[in-house]
């Protein structure tokens, strides 16, 4: 609303951008009311041409981090939060200093060409979504003008086909010369199907060796930014489930969690695994599977995933009902309703299908181990 002043004349105010996080104003001054429209008017002309432009010195670094903390923060679950974070400094690192209304579209190609070069298909299309939410944010408070990045498109690309452990690649694990902690991750992967960061979360509160089930509850976020934090939920609402615990497994985890108490899965000083630690946590867990194929290489898609996806094959081949499977697997699906998830339970699964089809896998190994092919 317009205010008289001491002087006579009339003043309105108008915010025109941010600056460290605070609103900048502009007051528009006229002798008379009809005035001060008029300037009003004309400002609000100038402004819209992008002739005059708030928080020039503003750095992108500075805006990015106002639109996390803005729009992203309090609505997102801690381990996505993070990610926007990681994101953000990666991005810092090529636009972090320039100022917002400098920034070409060749800045961002420059950002695409390096991802490409090194296959980071997904990290891009990622950071192309947060850059361009940046700009559209700095443009709604009147510090640029445009979304250079519109024009931008999104990478596409055919991404690898899962695939389940091969018998052989199954027999390396058995022949493999892991330490106690190396073989109880790598078999409660394999023969539960958990998530990774689910399966470094799990304490022995989570596992009941006399029912034989472990509880899946809870989550590490596994962050390079700061120590690792167990979220005390999931990735998706029907992550939350109970897990029988299959013969071949029983053994491995009586044998490793026997004289543990609390967190089963941490690193040599007591932490839990971050991102840079369960790398090379997992190298070695690929090095002896390497070593025991003759030190001959093992395929490079054996990942955690592909331990999680051979158990939904397992689930498959072992004649689980579909609804049981995706209990078990914690999958949530757009086309599947809330009753789908409410109305199952762990009663409901029957063990003695695992066991029988674990026994017919074991059986046409005989217990060897057959050394993979050159690739």
């Amino acid at each position: 609303m317009p205010k008289k002043r001491k002087d006579g004349r009339y003043a309105k105010q108008v915010t025109i951008g941010l600056k460290d996080g605070k609103p900048v104003r502009k007051t528009i001054y006229g002798d008379t009311l009809k005035e001060l429209d008029k300037n009003y008017r004309d400002f609000m002309s100038l402004k819209d041409k992008g002739i005059i432009l708030a928080g020039k010195d503003v750095t992108y670094r500075e805006i990015h981090r106002l639109w996390i903390d803005n729009v992203k923060k309090g609505t997102l679950k801690p381990q996505t939060l993070k990610r926007y974070y990681e994101r953000e400094r990666f991005i810092n690192t090529y636009l972090g200093d320039m100022k917002p209304i400098n920034i070409q579209k060749s800045h961002i190609e420059k950002i695409r060409s390096d991802l490409i070069s090194e296959k980071m298909y997904t990290k891009f299309n990622y950071i192309l979504g947060d850059i361009r939410s940046v700009l559209q944010y700095a443009m709604e408070d009147g510090i640029v003008l445009r979304d250079v990045s519109a024009s931008i498109k999104r990478l596409k690309y055919e991404p690898p086909k899962r695939r389940s452990l091969t018998l052989e690649e199954r027999q390396l694990l058995e022949g493999a010369a892991f330490t106690p902690i190396e073989k109880c991750f790598v078999y409660t992967l394999l023969y539960t199907g958990v998530r990774r960061n689910e399966c470094l979360a799990l304490t022995t509160d989570d596992i009941n060796l006399k029912k034989r089930t472990i509880r899946v509850c809870k989550t590490v976020v596994p962050s390079n930014l700061e120590k690792n934090v167990v979220q005390e939920m999931t990735k998706t609402n029907a992550g939350h489930r109970i897990i029988p615990i299959s013969a071949p497994l029983l053994p491995v985890l009586h044998a490793y969690c026997q004289d543990k108490n609390g967190p089963i899965f941490l690193t040599p000083t007591g932490h839990y695994y971050r991102a840079k630690t369960f790398q090379k946590f997992w190298r070695e867990i690929i090095n002896k599977m390497v070593a025991a194929n003759n030190n001959r290489p093992v395929a490079e898609d054996i990942t955690p995933h592909i331990f999680r996806h051979t158990y939904a094959s397992d689930l498959y081949k072992a004649g689980i009902d579909i609804k049981q499977a995706q209990y078990l697997l914690g999958h949530t699906d757009i086309t599947t309703t809330l009753d789908t998830y409410t109305h199952f339970g762990f009663l409901d699964v029957k063990l003695d299908k695992m066991e029988d089809y674990y026994n017919a896998v074991k059986k046409q190994s005989n217990g060897k181990i057959v050394p993979l092919k050159h690739a």
